[in-house]
């Protein structure tokens, strides 16, 4: 393990990583650019939950991709609160009638800290809970539903008050916030994050690491500064049949700002 050290992670970065293109490794792996990384470092394939570089964790972003960072995935307290939030402010999915049944609702909602959304969503920070609300005051009545199931979000408002079950039944919906900090910190407290952009040639996939940044001294009252600057975000992915699991998300720019060190490396 002592050939593991942040040192020798420096300098393989530096000689065999950053700055160049690389074909991808294990072709067709969701995670293909990390793995790549972990190609090009050495790093043994497992699927054993330990860190990957002596105690550095390695993560990538592609470049190209949405700006947000998924932090970790946990559904709301209390339990069910995702099937009570389609019934009470979902909307009709946009295959209902075709690839599902006619009666499959939606509820997809990337959920911007301390700011409403044209639904009237927010996600706060309350003491020692993260709260999701809804604030019907705060509903853009006038503006277009981007989802297309109703004219207007007024449209959507006026149905939404007038189901049986009522959002004001359901809301608010929680996390612990000592859990959310737990989990960041066993996720990314000393992590190598890579930004890295990626190419096809010839029908193969080639990556090019851009940047590397060290994060270490995980700082839970940091969690603050992200609401602050509406950095984090809350991400519903659910239909009534399905629930593709709630995020928490931050912007990318904002990410180094939850710990206490922060080296860029490259």
């Amino acid at each position: 393990m002592s050939q593991y050290t942040t040192e020798a992670l420096i300098d393989k970065l530096k000689n065999d990583v950053i700055g160049k293109w690389h074909k991808e490794g294990r072709v067709g792996n969701d995670g293909s650019a990390g793995n790549t990384l972990e190609d090009l470092l050495g790093v043994d394939e497992n699927n054993l939950k330990l860190p990957d570089w002596g105690n550095i964790e390695l993560k990538t972003k592609r470049k190209e991709s949405q700006s947000l960072v998924t932090l970790l995935h946990r559904e709301p307290q209390p339990n069910a609160s995702v099937p009570q939030l389609l019934l009470s402010l979902g909307w009709k999915h946009k295959d209902a009638g075709s690839k599902y049944n006619d009666d499959e609702l939606s509820f997809r909602s990337t959920t911007k800290a301390n700011a409403f959304s044209d639904r009237g969503f927010a996600v706060q920070l309350c003491g020692n809970k993260i709260t999701f609300v809804f604030e019907p005051s705060k509903v853009n009545t006038s503006a277009s539903d981007r989802t297309k199931a109703y004219g207007t979000y007024g449209d959507w408002l006026n149905d939404v008050e007038s189901r049986s079950l009522h959002y004001s039944k359901v809301l608010p919906v929680f996390w612990e916030r000592k859990y959310v900090e737990d989990e960041i910190r066993n996720k990314l407290d000393n992590t190598l994050f890579c930004l890295v952009k990626s190419k096809v040639v010839d029908g193969e996939k080639y990556f090019y690491f851009e940047s590397a940044t060290l994060l270490s001294k995980f700082n839970p009252s940091k969690l603050q500064q992200l609401f602050e600057n509406h950095a984090l975000y809350v991400d519903f992915d659910a239909r009534t049949r399905h629930n593709h699991g709630t995020k928490f998300r931050v912007d990318i720019k904002s990410i180094d700002k939850l710990f206490e060190k922060s080296i860029q490396i490259f």
